[in-house]
Parts: C-alpha cells; structure tokens; sequence
C-alpha cells in the first residue's frame, strides 16, 4: 500500500529502497520498483557494508557479492519503517541501523534534515505508548547526531501537507519526524 501511495503521488521508483524479511512482499515490490533497490533481508542487514563496499579483497566465506546487496553507500534524506504488527523494539533497531551508521561517509555523517516516517499496525489499544517510546528513541538517537526531532504533523501546513491529514488510516497508524540541526 505504501508503494502504491508513493507512486499516485509522483514519486520517483528509483529513489525508493525496501529492505523486507518477508520473499513474497519482495518479489511483488521488485515489480514495482528497481530490482536492485529491494533486498530480501533487515534494515539493519541492508545497511551493514559488505566487504564489496569496504574495498576488501578478502573474500573468506566465497559469497557472490551482487546476491549480497547492501544500501551502505546510499545518503538517503528520508526513512520509512513499516512496523507490521507494532512490535516497538524492531522499529527502534531499524532507525538505529539506519541512523547511527559507523561506516557512513563524511556526506552521510554530515548533519541535514531527514525526515523519518513509521506505521504501526496490530494492537491499535497501546498505539500511542508505542509512539512515545519510538520517538523518545529516536530523539536519542537524534542527539548522537547533534540534531533534533520535530514532530510533522504538529505544524503540517510547514511541510505543504494538508490539515485535515489523519494519522491513522483503515488501522495503520503513521508518524512522521524531522531530524534538524540542534
């Protein structure tokens, strides 16, 4: 569903990258997006250089590098995490994958707005709980960084998003948050 509303909307299928665990939702998205933008692994798998990125010509374990992917060399300026299933402790461990990256390049360590959107679904009884807890986890985070988080939707007309936007759609609850310079 999320690809499909970036799509409708204009967005750009080569600047989207899925990391799932799930086969069966990659070879659906792999139809929609760039093959070698989805990988079939966890965020925090996808991010984590391979000895391909690092320049390593060590190759001990005999992999084939192009059927081991990765997106460490990406400086990206926006995260989605979809939380299927609302479980908090694996939305935090993929921003933390994703945000606090110690390979990362002088680029992608330089401090410059980001945005970082997450949904959760199932559970819908504790979801603002759950919310809490991701975004105190994420303003840590964000202070590694020596930035801040800004919470979107508490001023969406900033942002050039309509008013009247809900947070919850059809039992998905999304959150978005800036990360700024502090």
């Amino acid at each position: 569903a999320t690809s499909s509303a970036l799509e409708k909307s204009g967005f750009d299928p080569s600047c989207c990258y899925v990391a799932n665990r799930h086969l069966e939702t990659c070879q659906i998205l792999q139809n929609r997006l760039p093959e070698k933008n989805v990988i079939h692994c966890t965020a925090a798998e996808a991010l984590t250089p391979t000895v391909a990125d690092t320049g390593s010509d060590d190759d001990a374990t005999g992999t084939d590098f192009d059927d081991n992917p990765s997106f460490s060399d990406v400086d990206f300026s926006a995260y989605y995490f979809d939380g299927c299933g609302g479980f908090v402790p694996h939305i935090v461990g993929m921003m933390t994958a994703a945000l606090i990256r110690p390979a990362a390049s002088p680029e992608q360590q330089q401090r410059k707005t980001t945005a970082v959107g997450f949904s959760l679904m199932g559970g819908n009884r504790d979801v603002i709980e759950k919310e809490l807890v991701i975004c105190r986890a994420l303003a840590i985070i964000a202070r590694t960084r020596g930035m801040r988080t800004r919470h979107v939707l508490d001023d969406p007309g900033r942002y050039g998003i309509p008013m009247e936007i809900a947070k919850t759609e059809k039992g998905t609850f999304t959150s978005w948050m800036l990360l700024e310079e502090d």
